[in-house]
């Protein structure tokens, strides 16, 4: 019989595959959601409750009677909900509800890279609700991963954002030679669930990521060559592109791109071992390349527009 697990994160880009999975697997789910209407896809399979992740009373009443909780909450920018809010109090008041509620553990994904550094805030900001977990002393396996690929969101909604931005070429900041080590959304979510049966990552920050390392470029390339985009890359200083970035930061509810993106994408972003996955889960991750050109596929051709008749003559 599984387990009573709440879900956190449940509507989002991998939130949604791990829900579909703990529910094949014979969990007793509980989503907790902020929006009625994007739970709807779980009426019929799991308990939909209403209500905000960061406010205690709503969170207690979710943890209760619940076995473990699986947090994917996070945010990547300040814009509408703040980074101290969402990635740093969020985990403190989750393993707080937990505590009170006498779970058993969480499972909280994070990211390959998460460190305490007053340059990079979104990667500190990751780090600290890693810190506060810790801190709590409830049980937690924490997930590190890499970039994750999937469609709909993710780095693939960055480069579509990309590619329909006005200019002769595709903006690529700095000098896309960073590393990463990108995993399939499907396999992502399949390690999160996998963690229940693994209580010896308990206590652990385990990095995850795919069978192989690439640069932005590369796969930035590859994805625009499954889209069909000929445009080319043009590579720009971070320095040159951030003032612009900035003023996005400020005037914009969700801008292409802010300062703190732009730096971060030049760090690597790497699991350190090409076997994590399968030496952790016991299976073999898809090669994101090998997905990118069997999923990504050019848009349809655009129906062509039909002439209107010639107004009659009076």
């Amino acid at each position: 019989m599984g387990l009573k697990v709440l879900l956190l994160g449940g509507t989002g880009f991998l939130g949604a595959e791990v829900g579909r999975r703990l529910v094949e697997a014979g969990h007793q789910v509980r989503v907790l959601v902020r929006d009625e209407s994007k739970g709807a896809a779980y009426y019929g399979r799991a308990n939909v409750q209403v209500g905000d992740a960061l406010e205690p009373i709503t969170l207690l009443r979710a943890c209760a009677g619940a076995d473990l909780a699986i947090s994917l909450v996070g945010v990547r920018r300040n814009r509408p909900q703040s980074l101290l809010e969402v990635n740093i109090d969020g985990p403190r008041l989750l393993a707080d509800a937990a505590r009170q509620a006498g779970m058993k553990g969480i499972i909280f994904v994070s990211v390959v890279g998460a460190r305490l550094d007053s340059q990079f805030r979104y990667l500190s900001s990751r780090w600290m609700g890693e810190e506060e977990l810790r801190k709590s002393g409830v049980p937690t396996a924490i997930l590190r991963f890499s970039l994750i690929l999937g469609e709909g969101g993710g780095l693939l909604r960055d480069f579509e954002r990309t590619i329909g931005f006005p200019s002769p070429g595709l903006i690529v900041a700095g000098h896309g030679e960073a590393k990463y080590q990108p995993i399939v959304r499907d396999d992502a979510a399949r390690c999160v669930v996998e963690t229940i049966n693994h209580p010896e990552l308990v206590g652990q920050a385990l990095d995850i990521g795919g069978p192989e390392v690439v640069t932005y470029d590369q796969l930035f390339s590859a994805y625009c060559r499954a889209r069909g985009v000929t445009k080319g890359p043009i590579h720009l200083p971070v320095g040159l592109l951030a003032p612009g970035a900035a003023v996005m930061e400020l005037v914009m509810r969700d801008p292409v791109v802010v300062p703190d993106e732009l730096r971060t994408i030049q760090l690597d972003s790497l699991a350190g071992r090409f076997d994590v996955v399968q030496s952790a889960f016991g299976f073999s991750p898809e090669a994101p390349m090998a997905w990118i050109r069997e999923n990504v596929k050019p848009p349809p051709p655009k129906p062509a527009k039909v002439p209107e008749p010639a107004a009659r003559a009076r």
